[in-house]
């Protein structure tokens, strides 16, 4: 199998089967646990630290590979979904996939496919094949930890099939309702799933009926539950354009002025989770020191949260896509870019909550661009603009999110700031486009 027929393949099965039905069908994860056993099961020849919540998940699986890479582990990442390359999501020591282990592990995954015909719920979803190529993987490199990000809920996510050291929460805030929940505490059973017998859980703050799901499986399964803001407590320093600095209080030791090279307050709190997960692991015999704690946070790299890619005018580039992210992305706007003039280009998926989002972010914006995700679930450009109008006076209307913010810089003042959100879907061919030119400040007046 080639590189480009491994990627068909992968995406194809995205358009093979009822969209919805998938990842929670009635058969819960007897599917995925079906095709591991094909494979040999990979997902149990590494120890795992497993990651799920609604906000913050990504950075906070960052920041734990980091933090081990930098104490001398072999570390597989795990994360979704990508910017712009499917290899994005599976790492070993921030290395993507090379192309042609990815079509080794392709071919060897459809075979299993094919053999496993009749199994229960056949054949595995995008997500379930995705998940088995990262496991294998990680097998195959032998790594020494694999940090695996849920996508969501997970209860029944496909990363649930690992049997991790240590179990991470993020914050859980509304999202997805369709398949985890309406309800905080419907969402918190779903996202407690990763919760195993007598494990390690560390969480961050919650809100009270999220924390109450969290502290009652735990006890019924006689896990120990690590909460930040109780066991673990964290004072952000200062925050720049440059990134947080932030003093964090651990079980352990206390950790003086951290610098996490991301933009927000909100990424103080990943970090605090994300040492408290280094701690927990010491127990699993992982030594994380504090230099490498140090080391491992201040090298990070994570690209599209408020990612600036731009200078004069500044552009940031950002993943925010549900309420708790918009309302993360509107205080480091506010704290970081204090008094500036925004020019929010943004597109959303079909079942986000429009309005609700466009009340969050667009009073902070001097003009919306309002463009169409590169998604065939995204919301049609005039619908989000629609939404915007009444919260912005200036909203304007450019299908293609390339030529969204080719618009935005044509219009923008050089000491404006462009900030491109609403979706992976936006925010990475942004990304990708703007990259590819080399930034040289303001050009508008050669």
């Amino acid at each position: 199998m080639t590189y480009d027929e491994a990627i068909d393949y992968i995406f194809g099965l995205l358009t093979g089967r009822p969209r919805g039905v998938p990842q929670y069908a009635p058969l819960k994860l007897e599917r995925m646990r079906h095709l591991c056993r094909l494979l040999g099961h990979p997902e149990r020849q590494f120890p795992a630290v497993l990651v799920a919540g609604t906000k913050g998940k990504g950075s906070t699986c960052a920041m734990i590979a980091a933090m081990a890479q930098a104490a001398g582990y072999r570390v597989g990442l795990y994360t979704k979904p990508h910017l712009v390359d499917f290899r994005e999501r599976i790492r070993v020591d921030g290395e993507m996939i090379p192309p042609d282990d990815l079509a080794a592990l392709t071919g060897e995954v459809r075979d299993a496919v094919i053999r496993g015909q009749g199994g229960p719920g056949w054949p595995p979803t995008y997500f379930e094949v995705a998940a088995a190529l990262a496991f294998c993987h990680f097998a195959r490199r032998a790594v020494d930890l694999a940090v695996v990000e849920v996508g969501i809920g997970g209860r029944l996510d496909a990363a649930n099939v690992v049997e991790p050291r240590v179990s991470v929460i993020t914050t859980i805030d509304y999202d997805h309702a369709e398949l985890v929940g309406t309800t905080l505490r419907q969402i918190a059973m779903e996202d407690a799933g990763i919760i195993r017998p007598r494990g390690r859980v560390v969480t961050a703050t919650q809100r009270v009926p999220a924390l109450e799901v969290l502290e009652q499986t735990s006890a019924v399964r006689g896990a120990r539950l690590i909460r930040v803001g109780r066991h673990i407590r964290y004072r952000t320093e200062r925050s720049s354009p440059a990134g947080v600095h932030v003093t964090v209080w651990g079980e352990r030791q206390v950790y003086r002025d951290l610098f996490v090279p991301l933009v927000g307050r909100h990424q103080a709190l990943n970090a605090a989770v994300a040492v408290g997960a280094v701690e927990a692991l010491a127990a699993a015999g992982f030594a994380v020191a504090e230099a490498a704690v140090r080391s491992g946070l201040a090298s990070l790299r994570w690209p599209a949260r408020i990612e600036i890619v731009r200078h004069r005018p500044t552009v940031i580039v950002d993943v925010a896509h549900n309420p708790v992210s918009f309302r993360a992305l509107r205080a480091a706007l506010d704290e970081t870019f204090p008094g500036q003039r925004v020019v929010l280009v943004i597109g959303l998926l079909g079942s986000r909550d429009l309005d609700g989002m466009a009340r969050i972010i667009g009073p902070r914006a001097a003009t919306v661009v309002a463009t169409r995700a590169h998604d065939p679930r995204a919301q049609p450009a005039s619908a989000v603009a629609a939404a915007f109008r009444p919260w912005c006076a200036a909203v304007e209307v450019v299908e293609d999110p390339v030529n969204a913010v080719e618009f935005a810089l044509r219009t923008a003042a050089a000491g404006d700031l462009i900030c491109v959100t609403g979706s992976f879907h936006v925010a990475g061919p942004v990304r990708d486009h703007l990259l590819a030119v080399p930034d040289r400040g303001d050009d508008r007046a050669a």
